[in-house]
């Protein structure tokens, strides 16, 4: 009874076998299915993505001269000033009373000097009409020009404390447009405390940093798309202004620390963007049209050499191909395919030499 139950399974196991390598010579036949892709051709780009932040390239920043609280704060973010217009009154503190009394000397100054002209015009009168000696005439003149010194003395140094104080008030020194107000009504600030940020608006640009390796192959005037997708923003004719000189050790936004340059972009289109946005960028560093070229999925490394698995009466061939420009989605055929040729795209295990083929079409 044992032996026959053995040869029972042993005829059970042979059948799935043989069920086994039925479906797989069925399949075989029926083909493996792929995705395919023509070789032709067209446009072979090779690009440098990164992303990068909106400047303005006249951005200055007004700090505050000394510390104290804020008051008379004038403007708000977003106002377009002119040079001399003010953007915060004085505080009012200790350096206002000081300048209360130096302006105070000054008036006296001024009175004995208005005093001192006049004996002086009327001292030459008398001297020309030979009443008075020319050691008396020359003596209230020469007082009369003392005080005009002193006067101009002081009122320098009014200015000047004023100025360097901040009992004066803030003015904008530049035109443009408040991109930034970092204070607050009542707030107290110590000296060198940011108040006011002021952009011209008219000259903005991205910067962005560049692997070191890679600044290499960018040059000034390399065409360059900007865009912003969450914002609907897409400029098509940026291009490189400028590409600074000295890399510097920088963290990407995986932790790794890079050799990266800065690179700047002007925008090609007049639209009004805000100061401080994120934007993508896609700088062209070689372009190629009209060139054979094959899709990158297609191409892949076997033995050192580039290859891909060409259709041919629905079986996949083998064949190594030589390639050039390497672009962003094609990569530039040099030998080893045709125009026309169907070539499978992203070929997994399941594809070798011979086996049969079949297309998404079929």
């Amino acid at each position: 009874m044992k032996l026959i139950r053995s040869k029972k399974w042993i005829v059970i196991g042979g059948a799935v076998i043989l069920v086994a390598a039925a479906a797989a010579v069925t399949a075989m036949n029926a083909g493996v299915a792929v995705e395919s892709d023509a070789v032709g051709r067209g446009e072979v780009t090779k690009l440098i993505k990164e992303s990068g932040t909106v400047e303005s390239e006249s951005s200055i920043t007004l700090t505050a001269r000394n510390s104290g609280e804020i008051k008379g704060l004038m403007v708000e973010e977003g106002k377009r000033v002119k040079a001399g217009d003010p953007l915060m009154t004085s505080d009012g503190t200790s350096a206002k009373l000081d300048i209360k009394s130096q302006q105070a000397e000054l008036s006296g100054l001024q009175a004995q000097y208005s005093q001192a002209r006049e004996l002086a015009n009327k001292n030459k009168a008398l001297y020309e009409q030979g009443a008075l000696s020319y050691a008396d005439y020359t003596a209230s003149n020469t007082a009369a020009k003392q005080l005009a010194a002193q006067i101009s003395a002081l009122q320098y140094s009014i200015e000047s404390y004023s100025e360097a104080s901040g009992a004066a008030g803030v003015t904008a020194p530049v035109e443009g447009v408040l991109t930034g107000v970092f204070v607050k009504e009542g707030e107290s600030v110590a000296a060198g405390t940011p108040l006011f940020e002021i952009s011209n608006l008219d000259d903005i640009y991205v910067k962005t940093d560049v692997i070191a390796e890679d600044a290499d192959l960018i040059h000034e005037g390399d065409p360059v798309r900007i865009y912003n997708e969450d914002a609907g923003f897409f400029d098509e004719n940026g291009t490189v202004r400028k590409i600074h000189l000295k890399a510097e050790n920088k963290m990407s936004d995986l932790g790794v620390n890079q050799k990266r340059v800065t690179v700047e972009i002007s925008f090609g289109e007049k639209e009004t963007v805000r100061l401080g946005s994120n934007m993508d960028i896609e700088i062209t560093i070689e372009q190629k049209k009209g060139v054979l070229r094959v899709s990158d999925l297609a191409v892949f490394e076997k033995e050192g050499k580039n290859c891909v698995y060409v259709i041919e009466g629905s079986k996949a061939v083998l064949r190594e191909v030589e390639t050039g420009l390497e672009g962003e989605d094609y990569l530039e055929v040099i030998a080893g395919l045709s125009d026309g040729d169907l070539v499978i795209l992203s070929p997994n295990d399941d594809i070798s030499e011979g086996v049969r083929i079949k297309t998404q079409e079929q």
